[in-house]
């Protein structure tokens, strides 16, 4: 057995391991909350950006993800919000045979067969539309803000309203 050095272990059996090797990108951060991975969070290494590693596995409207994101707390930090569409996108391994999130990550809770809202807003000059990324198809889409889609919050880095 192997564990990941942690203030809570993750252990990993030898029959495991080929299938959970540890992304050196990523560095988790666990604020010591027992058994709750929910409160942890993901240190980017090569954004620099932080993200919740467990998304609430709800579906919101855009105008309702924003308001969530104003309000949520993770590892005892305020200041969440909905990444831009560069920044989702950062996080998607091109060189997978299905482009999708990298090997070994340590992420928990993602639905990589469901559309993930971004803050970036749509090309067309109707404001009713935002971006977003679908992990099913490797598809990025411009779409309509009251349909209800899941939600990943980002910590650190401009966000959707930079520089203004």
């Amino acid at each position: 057995m192997f564990c990941i050095p942690r203030i809570r272990p993750i252990c990993i059996t030898k029959a495991d391991w080929v299938n959970h090797r540890p992304n050196p990108r990523f560095a988790i951060y666990d604020p010591g909350t027992p058994q709750d991975e929910k409160d942890d969070v993901v240190l980017d290494k090569e954004t620099r950006l932080v993200w919740e590693r467990a998304p609430n596995a709800e579906t919101k409207k855009w105008d309702a993800a924003i308001l969530y994101s104003y309000t949520k707390t993770v590892a005892g930090r305020k200041g969440w919000r909905l990444p831009t569409i560069e920044e989702l996108l950062s996080l998607v391994d091109p060189t997978q045979s299905d482009p999708t999130l990298p090997v070994g990550h340590p992420f928990i809770n993602i639905k990589l067969d469901r559309f993930y809202w971004s803050s970036t807003l749509g090309m067309s000059s109707l404001p009713e539309y935002s971006w977003g990324y679908d992990f099913s198809n490797a598809d990025t889409s411009n779409c309509l803000k009251s349909n209800k889609y899941y939600v990943w919050l980002v910590r650190g880095g401009y966000g959707h309203d930079y520089p203004y």
